[in-house]
């Protein structure tokens, strides 16, 4: 080799070898770990309830043919007045009844039981209980007053809640973030330092280094509870033998009260900042 060429090469590693290292000082940095939390508020998109109808007679097969005739031409009204936005499901229960005795339980008091032997049977109880979810919670009014025009036996209250969707998920994880940061930077400033930059993001309520315990998630549940029978009776009551059609029609006249309220959407996240002297 040449002597210069040599000296070059002997110069250019030491140059190289002397060089300060890369800029890592974030790494060295102190760190702060924040919660954020928020809750977003939307109109709730499900509503639900359920009604029961019910039958008697001494065949069996005569009481549940009825109840079920009773039942679907109900569930037809509810597609008809609530413009098909419902998803029913319908369950049906047989039992048998007896003849009742008394039971003498002390010289003043008496018990009515049931003789439950086959030669007192009197009969069959047929019931049909009938889930509807609401699809648009908008006709969740006009469906239930379809059910009751129908006459059930039993009805429960008419709820509102939230079928999680990613848009309210994102909603909430993004209001989350904005909270950490806030925090963050309410934390920085108490002690005297500046927020740098983000060093870890993890959706849940932490710790960061863990594992997030929980999930973005819906808190509160709206209930529109179902004012008694007797308002409803005040309106004309259709036929027993009424078609699916005139029950749809009958709808509006026992269409209770059914306000939306906001449902609640929780979100949490962990976050970790570096901090800069001020």
């Amino acid at each position: 080799m040449h002597p210069v060429s040599a000296f070059a090469a002997i110069s250019l590693f030491s140059l190289t070898a002397c060089a300060p290292p890369p800029d890592n000082t974030d790494e060295h940095r102190p760190t702060i770990e924040v919660l954020g939390r928020a809750f977003v508020e939307q109109a709730p998109n499900r509503a639900r309830f359920n009604v029961e109808f019910e039958e008697k007679n001494e065949d069996s097969a005569a009481a549940s043919a009825a109840v079920v005739e009773h039942a679907n031409r109900a569930a037809e009204a509810i597609r008809l007045a609530s413009k098909g936005e419902v998803r029913i499901t319908s369950n049906l229960n047989v039992r048998p009844y007896y003849r009742q005795v008394t039971r003498r339980l002390n010289e003043f008091n008496e018990q009515l039981v049931e003789n439950v032997h086959p030669d007192a049977l009197l009969g069959y109880v047929a019931r049909v209980s009938v889930s509807v979810e609401v699809l648009d919670p908008g006709q969740a009014a006009a469906a239930r007053g379809a059910a009751l025009a129908a006459g059930p036996v039993q009805s429960s209250a008419l709820g509102f809640y939230l079928e999680p969707t990613a848009e309210g998920q994102r909603a909430a994880y993004e209001a989350a973030v904005e909270d950490a940061q806030l925090r963050a930077e309410l934390a920085a400033k108490a002690g005297g330092a500046v927020l740098g930059a983000l060093q870890l993001l993890q959706e849940g309520q932490g710790p960061c280094l863990g594992t997030a315990v929980t999930e973005t998630g819906y808190r509160g549940r709206a209930v529109a509870l179902a004012r008694g029978a007797a308002e409803a009776s005040a309106a004309p009551l259709p036929p027993r033998d009424a078609s699916s059609q005139q029950l749809a029609a009958a709808a509006e006249q026992f269409a209770l009260a059914a306000d939306l309220q906001p449902q609640r959407i929780e979100g949490q996240v962990c976050a970790i900042y570096t901090l800069k002297a001020e």
